[in-house]
């Protein structure tokens, strides 16, 4: 495949930003500081044609949006060997907006710093994959997890000690690279793109949220649908119920479009047999390694 710009993926997603694509520079927020992997895979999708808003927190993520501050955002939904970010489905069940792309996109870390300080800074799931490097650098270090792997430079940088983040963030704070490829295998985070309308036509993806009865068999009930119409499960987690103590929502994707006949009447059957059935939002899905080459 050949070379393209980033940020090609623009067009993918021009239509989540409604009005401000058209008649002014949109402003698109992103859990920050600047230099964070959800900044970096936002640019990926945007490159410079949009105004960065970084914030602090998956929730202000949301509200930017919500309040008309930003035009859509972009938050992180789930790592590849870490699992589920439980801020970003909390959410999802709480908010009207809409889904309206997937960013999948390859996560290099690196653990930059002074190691002497024995004080390490990170995301928790960075911090997760990074464990065994951490381990052999700093025996018996402290781990203070961050919301974001940029704030974790920031933190490096004024306070003094390592951190797992992005070359590019390590880059931007002036801390020298300790040790990169510390990541275990190969990993990768999926994003969403979040905004007040989906993009149905033609999507690869839809993302359900439901909660289900307190009986016996009710998961499996409300699956049975889309297995018998042959409709793919990509992903499935569950996420307690704050307000309600041991009841869960569940989080589903699915292959396909809710435009689909088959879909709709897969989503109308499940609907019935749910406590709440939600779509989220049917959305076309970037691979951001795809559009480097």
């Amino acid at each position: 495949m050949g070379e393209r710009r980033p940020g090609s993926g623009v067009a993918a997603c021009t239509p989540c930003l409604g009005e401000a694509a058209s008649s002014g520079r949109p402003r698109v927020a992103v859990l920050g500081p600047l230099h964070s992997f959800t900044h970096e895979a936002a640019v990926a999708v945007f490159g410079d044609t949009v105004d960065y808003l970084a914030v602090r927190g998956v929730s202000s993520v949301f509200r930017a949006v919500e309040s008309g501050e930003a035009d859509c955002g972009v938050v992180p939904v789930e790592n590849s060997i870490e699992g589920p970010v439980g801020a970003t489905l909390d959410e999802l069940s709480r908010t009207m907006l809409h889904i309206c792309l997937g960013v999948e996109h390859r996560i290099r870390l690196v653990v930059a710093g002074d190691p002497s300080k024995g004080r390490v800074y990170g995301h928790p799931h960075a911090l997760g994959e990074a464990r065994r490097a951490l381990e052999r650098l700093v025996p018996g270090a402290v781990y203070v997890a961050t919301l974001s792997t940029s704030e974790a430079a920031e933190r490096a940088a004024r306070e003094g000690g390592l951190c797992v983040c992005s070359r590019a963030a390590a880059e931007a704070q002036g801390l020298p690279v300790v040790a990169e490829g510390v990541e275990r295998g190969e990993n990768y985070t999926r994003f969403l793109v979040v905004s007040w309308r989906d993009q149905p036509r033609g999507a690869e993806r839809t993302s359900l949220v439901a909660a289900m009865p307190d009986v016996p068999g009710a998961l499996y009930r409300w699956l049975e649908p889309f297995a018998r119409r042959g409709i793919n499960l990509r992903m499935i987690y569950s996420r307690p119920i704050p307000s309600k103590p041991w009841n869960y929502n569940f989080y589903v994707d699915i292959a396909g479009s809710r435009l689909d006949p088959v879909i709709a009447e897969a989503l109308e059957e499940a609907g019935e047999r749910s406590l709440f059935l939600r779509v989220l939002g049917s959305y076309p899905v970037l691979r951001t390694w795809e559009t480097r080459g």
